[in-house]
């Protein structure tokens, strides 16, 4: 154990310069290479997040529009189906008006026959 704290107090310059030699290229990767990753990262992140946010309103203003349109076709069979229920009533009173218009035809047809 002596040996080695002798041999780390006798080469303690060198190994000082090495560390901080070490230190010096740790610290310029650091500053030239992982950080401008992690600011690329963050800044594709960032757009990939607005891009979300801008789809995401895209299709909110489709699904509003959309569904205003869904809306207006319902309105629209809705009258339909009222109209073609109005009009059905209005056939029935025309058959009924019919039949008895073909009653009384008959009837006057026999009232006017010469009486045998």
């Amino acid at each position: 154990m002596r040996k080695i704290w002798r041999w780390t107090q006798d080469n303690a310059g060198p190994i000082t310069v090495t560390l901080a030699v070490l230190g010096g290229f740790a610290a310029i990767i650091q500053f030239s290479v992982v950080r401008p990753m992690q600011q690329g990262f963050t800044a594709v992140n960032q757009r990939i997040d607005d891009q979300i946010r801008y789809i995401d309103q895209r299709f909110d203003a489709q699904d509003k529009y959309i569904n205003q349109r869904f809306d207006a076709q319902d309105r629209r069979i809705e009258d339909l189906v009222r109209d073609v229920s109005e009009l059905r009533k209005l056939n029935d009173r025309v058959i009924r008006n019919e039949t008895r218009i073909d009653i009384l035809i008959e009837q006057l047809q026999t009232a006017d026959a010469p009486a045998p």
